[in-house]
């Protein structure tokens, strides 16, 4: 059954689009709507707009877009009844019944609520194993790596028994099933349908969202047998999705400090906190991912650096190069770290402080230094070969520099270094960059062109009928703005008068809407399509709003179509029988044609 407009009318009251994205991106003030960054994709510049008379938002750079049930759809990662719910529950606002998708929904909320008091259960029953006989060795593990007791108890650390079982049988005796855990990644089943706990021999850092929800955890392993992983994460969970979230990004986000300091273990995220570093965060067994630039370093940090500071070997300077780019790419500028004499920085700090730390941190490396010296660690520049090496590299890097002053100290610099003049160096790099250029606007005339041809994956149809496509979107901006048109368009058109799929669907939906008297906002609508169809529909009535909503204009679009038809209809004299010949001839000859 359909909700009734009331309930969404109190959904919209009691959540402002304003206030619910403000927890996801910065929002700007433009006039009386706003901009910012979009939260699904990485850009450098605000394509998202976020309009407050409508409660509504676009992306012009992805296409996402639609209302504040949308936004909770694609953050949630739910589908349209289960944001519904999520949203009225949040909002204190029961939710009428709703059938068979209503069910559903409540269910998967019931099981998402469920996993999260599993989580905070076996929390629990961690801690409490740290402080027993059995989790001595965990404790010993955590006070030898230098934690302290409040420090401890600020993250909640726990261990998990070197046991088979104690996780789930514990849980067993408070309710919850074996099914249910394993789908919470508390507890793992092997082929022959062993079913067992998932961290074993680990001290236990729980992961925890911005809503201060238990999402998942990292075990850190304590007796290193060279079998085992260093450290084990949860698996992906109905509330926890790899590469999404960091770790104490909890704590990371109410830091003073003008920058973020990136790192890749629990454990030296945890020692920097404890030594005044409130500002550290760490990635949770996967490299850094655009959702956690976007969604965590972004949200927190805009404007602001990042400060790198990955473990000192081969694996951590390549890990470096590609979080650099990522951040790049989401407009973050970021220094590199240079741990000299330790090989992260939870051993720095044990070896030389916090001091010492925080000059590390001022003295952070800019980028551009960073990828110079790994090309100079990587060549023999004892030897003319490494030399050239170490040059052509470098020359090809500085090329795709475009500020003219950081780049002119950069040459000066590698000049030195490699024994030939300025002059010469700066010759190289203008003509890579000419060159650069070329190629550039070669790839862009192709991305034109390919452009003009891309599939559209909401609207197949679009290419093969672009003027059609534009009369149909100005029919159905027609009904959003003027519903009372629809009898006049219904004289002339029917549904299989629109070619494309897509807005034929849509239209069906608006005309069977409008017949029983039910809404077509965008919140309504959302039940009968995908979050990215309510963004093309957001599209389309952004597109169409400064049409003149005019008969005259109305009547043009329903022509295109019209003619579209009777072209179809039209068939050839060869397609023709007899009868339909002489009849044609007669009204050729009727008409002087």
């Amino acid at each position: 059954m359909a909700l009734p407009d009331e309930f969404f009318d109190q959904i919209r009251q009691a959540n402002d689009i304003v206030t619910v994205m403000s927890g996801y991106a910065r929002l700007k003030k433009a006039g009386r709507d706003y901009t910012c960054l979009c939260p699904f994709h990485s850009e450098k510049t605000p394509s998202c707009h976020v309009y407050t008379d409508s409660q509504s938002f676009y992306c012009f750079g992805c296409g996402l877009g639609g209302d504040v049930i949308t936004f909770t759809r694609l953050t949630e990662n739910l589908d349209y009844m289960g944001a519904v719910r999520l949203i009225a529950e949040r909002s204190g606002i029961p939710v009428p019944e709703d059938g068979e998708d209503g069910e559903k929904a409540k269910a998967e909320l019931r099981k998402r609520s469920r996993i999260y008091e599993m989580n905070k259960l076996a929390a629990k029953f961690f801690v409490n194993n740290l402080l027993s006989e059995e989790g001595k060795a965990g404790l010993a593990f955590l006070r030898e790596r230098g934690l302290n007791d409040n420090t401890i108890r600020k993250y909640g650390l726990g261990y998990a028994a070197d046991s088979w079982d104690s996780l789930k049988r514990h849980m067993n005796l408070h309710g919850y099933g074996d099914a249910e855990m394993i789908e919470a990644s508390l507890l793992k089943q092997n082929e022959r349908g062993n079913i067992y706990d998932m961290f074993r021999g680990r001290v236990m850092f729980p992961v925890i969202d911005r809503l201060k929800n238990i999402i998942a955890f990292s075990g850190r392993i304590v007796n290193d047998d060279g079998k085992s992983g260093k450290y084990v994460n949860s698996a992906t969970t109905p509330v926890y999705t790899k590469g999404k979230h960091l770790f104490s990004i909890n704590f990371a986000k109410n830091s003073k400090k003008d920058c973020v300091i990136l790192c890749e273990g629990n454990m030296d995220a945890v020692t920097l906190n404890q030594a005044g570093f409130d500002n550290a965060v760490a990635i949770l067994g996967t490299a850094l991912t655009p959702e956690q630039v976007r969604n965590e370093l972004r949200f927190y940090w805009e404007g602001k650096k990042a400060v790198i500071a990955y473990d000192c070997d081969k694996a951590g300077a390549k890990a470096t190069e590609k979080t650099i780019g990522m951040l790049n790419q989401a407009g973050m500028s970021a220094k590199v770290l240079e741990l000299r004499g330790a090989k992260d920085p939870d051993d720095y700090i044990k070896m030389f402080g916090a001091e010492s730390f925080a000059t590390l941190v001022d003295k952070s490396i800019p980028v551009i230094s960073f990828k110079l010296n790994q090309f100079k660690e990587n060549a023999d520049t004892d030897t003319p070969e490494g030399r050239a090496d170490y040059l052509r590299k470098a020359v090809e890097f500085l090329s795709e520099i475009n500020n003219q002053y950081e780049r002119r100290v950069y040459v000066s610099e590698l000049a030195e270094d490699c024994k030939v003049s300025v002059d010469w160096i700066e010759e190289q790099i203008g003509a890579k960059r000419k060159s650069n250029r070329y190629f550039q606007q070669k790839d862009d005339r192709k991305a034109l062109l390919k452009s003009t041809t891309k599939r559209d994956e909401i609207n197949p149809d679009s290419n093969r009928f672009p003027a059609e496509v534009r009369a149909e979107n100005g029919i159905i901006a027609f009904l959003f703005h003027s519903p009372d048109k629809l009898p006049l368009i219904l004289r002339r058109l029917n549904p299989v008068d629109f070619p494309t799929v897509f807005n034929r669907k849509l239209f069906e939906t608006l005309i069977l809407r409008l017949t029983k008297r039910q809404s077509i906002d965008i919140s309504s609508l959302g039940g009968e399509f995908s979050a990215e169809e309510v963004g093309r529909i957001k599209k389309v009535k952004i597109d169409n709003a400064d049409l003149p909503f005019t008969d005259e204009r109305l009547n043009d679009y329903i022509n295109v179509l019209v003619e579209l038809k009777q072209k179809a209809n039209k068939k050839t004299s060869d397609e023709m029988t007899n009868e339909e010949a002489l009849e044609y001839i007669n009204k050729r000859v009727k008409r002087g044609g």
